[in-house]
């Protein structure tokens, strides 16, 4: 076991510093990410899996392990695991073998890469001395003993699968048409394979893949052949050979065998997945560099065309179909990089070999010495919020991005958790009074999620209710909405139980799904006249206890954390919010409570770059402006009005102008654009969009059409949205271009 324990120790070392190469990696990526081709962007994953996989490394003064602090002394690498040994469960480590089920890889390939979820990587406590003559803890004997457990499950669950991809390569027919055979020795020739590559042809899978390490085959669906021209059949087979050429099967045989021995490791998880996508761009840039540039356009069609007709859900989730991503992200980022290939770039440049060699000299060697010291990272400060801030919106329901401004404005005092589990953050929180017609904000819905990146993989929730409601009235709530909206046999019961000192409800609530159960669990509590409900979605039992356990009234600290500034609509109700606006978009906006005299003001917001126009990247879709509504009632008791944007410029306008058009974003994420013509209105420039429907062809004929205006003042930006006829557009862009920026100081 003491000898498991230190083959352990070595590992974790090894996986750490791996992880600090990936990090490295996805940084470079993000910095150059377009200036680097595909095929450099995959090679420098391959730095990160040779330092995964080998164990031993050279000492180096210009080691990257120099700046990070990492020395080849194996006692810290002991100091960072002992903290998690004393720990009663470790939910990252849950959570990692929970997204391994999900996305071991095998070593077939195929055109699409499936997508699934990952976790951030956790920070681990470090600092903790230990002694070289003392026997290793019983907790890092049982997570040693789980790790080689895990490994030894995964290694198994490898093996067996190529034995039953061989059982199966038994039963496959080999393909003799000439036509597909022709295309393939075409094919072949182009790519400089002098060896015969057979392909063979069966019906238990429905889309293409290659297989076979050292006689490599390729598996062609049955019937498939007469849905396809001889220009798609060329395409799909000069992507399989390319995979052959690339020697991408042996690569993604060595990344199973990677995630075999560092399962326990959540950034291994990310990267491979990384890495599998981008090994597919750089297939891709092969073939298009084999094929020729002209052959770009009708290339990405075909993999449209392949998604379109074969995403249904498969039956063998092992296996790396042709078609087998529906991820909207990866399927843009191919076709985005087959719309920008350019012949010649998949050649290696002189500087592109310089710059990995001079990374594999950073990373592939160790530092000649340790260096003593951790850093410390700050969690950013909030703006404080003013102590008078006057109502410009009365709402019944309010939802912010920060917990101090909530707690502030909430009729009432209410606790939240104080530690939370690793990766979570906060997401926002909702006030409402009880009715509609209650001027008070008795109740409050806090929610937190695990988020990667712009996706989420888990949330929890918690409901506060200081209006009176008991224990019993929750729980009958709770029962007749939750049978309401069931879909499967559902049971719900409650057990009576003291929590932390507390009347409490642990509430389970059993679902049938076929033959088995899912059980799930909330818990209900009174604290100071105040009920809680704790919704942990996905979370175990015993982090949902030690969250409600870390609850306590907010405090500064608290604050400090609990922000989302990346929340897509914040609303602004009262001269704080706005104030807070003004600082977040960078400038002090116009804000008239009324316009043109017959339109007042209903309300406003903070939003993201989408709301205006289409992003030009994923940081400038967090741009943030300002959203204000007006509308007015007709004689015959309608409601008409119009939206008032506000944004940074940038070169927004001067694009417009030049572009002829105004883009924006649709629903699908894909963008649409509307013409643009100049005007003159009070002596001065606007550009006007012809009408438009708010989602461009995905729009319904009959839905009604939207008209923009734009003008700029300095370096801001202005955008008015009339949606459908009947308003005098002209007057109200006029007077609002009038207005003058608000003093914040002095609203009316």
């Amino acid at each position: 076991m003491e000898i498991l324990c230190e083959i352990f120790i070595g590992l974790w070392y090894s996986t750490l510093a791996a992880s600090a190469v990936a990090l490295l990696v996805m940084a470079i990526q993000a910095l150059f990410r377009h200036r680097i081709s595909a095929r450099i962007r995959h090679a420098l994953w391959l730095i990160v899996l040779v330092r995964l996989l080998l164990p031993v490394f050279p000492d180096s003064p210009v080691s990257l392990f120099h700046m990070l602090h990492f020395g080849t002394d194996i006692k810290k690498a002991v100091s960072l695991i002992i903290p998690l040994t004393e720990k009663e469960n470790n939910p990252s480590a849950e959570r990692s073998r929970n997204s391994q089920e999900k996305e071991y890889v095998q070593n077939d390939y195929s055109m699409i890469r499936p997508e699934e979820d990952t976790v951030p990587d956790a920070q681990l406590p470090a600092g903790i001395e230990d002694s070289a003559h003392v026997s290793h803890p019983w907790g890092l004997k049982i997570i040693a003993a789980v790790w080689l457990a895990g490994t030894l499950a995964l290694l198994t669950y490898l093996f067996v699968y190529m034995l039953k991809m061989r059982r199966r390569f038994k039963t496959l027919t080999l393909v003799t048409d000439p036509r597909i055979l022709s295309v393939v020795d075409d094919c072949r020739r182009k790519f400089g394979i002098k060896r015969s590559v057979p392909v063979y042809t069966g019906s238990y899978a429905r889309s293409p893949y290659i297989s076979g390490l050292i006689r490599p085959w390729i598996y062609f669906p049955e019937g498939i052949d007469k849905e396809l021209s001889i220009q798609q059949l060329t395409h799909v087979l000069s992507h399989e050979l390319a995979h052959h050429k690339r020697k991408d099967v042996a690569w993604n045989l060595l990344g199973s065998f990677v995630l075999a021995v560092h399962w326990i490791n959540p950034v291994v998880w990310m990267s491979i997945k990384r890495m599998k996508a981008d090994r597919e761009l750089a297939c891709d840039a092969c073939v298009l560099e084999v094929l020729g540039e002209a052959e770009a356009v009708p290339y990405g069609l075909t993999i449209i065309g392949f998604l379109k007709r074969f995403s249904v859900r498969r039956h063998q989730p092992n296996l790396l179909y042709f078609d087998g991503s529906t991820n909207t992200n990866q399927l843009v980022r191919r076709i985005e990089m087959i719309k920008l290939f350019r012949a010649g770039s998949y050649k290696l440049s002189a500087a592109a070999v310089l710059g990995v060699v001079l990374l594999s000299a950073a990373t592939l060697t160790n530092a000649a010495a340790p260096a003593a010291g951790d850093g410390v990272v700050q969690a950013p400060a909030t703006a404080t919020v003013q102590t008078e801030d006057r109502l410009l919106f009365d709402s019944s329901s309010r939802s912010y991005d920060n917990l101090e401004k909530a707690a502030k404005v909430a009729d009432f005092k209410f606790k939240a958790p104080s530690a939370l589990p690793e990766g979570y953050k906060f997401h926002g929180i909702a006030l409402r009074s009880k009715t509609k017609d209650e001027a008070k904000l008795t109740k409050a819905e806090v929610i937190y999620v695990l988020r990667v990146g712009e996706k989420h993989y888990g949330s929890f929730r918690l409901l506060i209710d200081s209006s009176g409601t008991s224990l019993d009235e929750a729980y009958t709530e709770f029962e007749r909405r939750e049978k309401k909206t069931a879909v499967r046999e559902t049971e719900i019961r409650k057990e009576p139980m003291t929590l932390y000192g507390m009347e409490a409800y642990k509430v389970i609530v059993t679902t049938k799904v076929n033959t088995k159960q899912h059980e799930g669990w909330r818990y209900f509590w009174l604290d100071g006249g105040v009920l809680y409900q704790f919704d942990g979605g996905d979370l175990s039992d015993q982090e949902q206890l030690a969250i409600i356990a870390s609850m306590k009234y907010p405090d500064q600290e608290m604050y400090k954390t609990q922000v989302n500034l990346d929340l897509l609509n914040v609303g602004i109700y009262d001269t704080g919010d706005l104030r807070r606006t003004a600082e977040l978009i960078g400038f002090t906006p116009k804000f008239s409570q009324q316009a043109a005299g017959q339109f007042k003001m209903s309300g406003a917001s903070m939003v993201q770059k989408l709301y205006f126009g289409y992003p030009d990247n994923a940081d400038d879709k967090k741009s943030k402006l300002l959203n204000i509504g007006y509308n007015r009632t007709d004689e015959q008791g309608n409601i008409q009005g119009f939206s008032f944007m506000q944004i940074k410029n940038g070169t927004m306008y001067e694009d417009m102008k030049k572009n002829g058009n105004a883009a924006f974003y649709r629903i699908d994420g894909k963008k649409h654009t509307a013409p643009v013509s100049p005007m003159v209105l009070g002596g001065r420039e606007v550009l006007r969009t012809a009408k438009y429907k708010i989602d461009g062809e995905l729009s319904r004929p009959d839905e009604i059409d939207f008209v923009s205006y734009y003008w700029k003042e300095g370096d801001v930006c202005f955008q008015v949205v009339f949606k459908g006829e009947g308003l005098p557009q002209e007057d109200i862009v006029a007077y609002l271009m009038n207005e003058k920026v608000a003093d914040l100081n002095n609203l009316k």
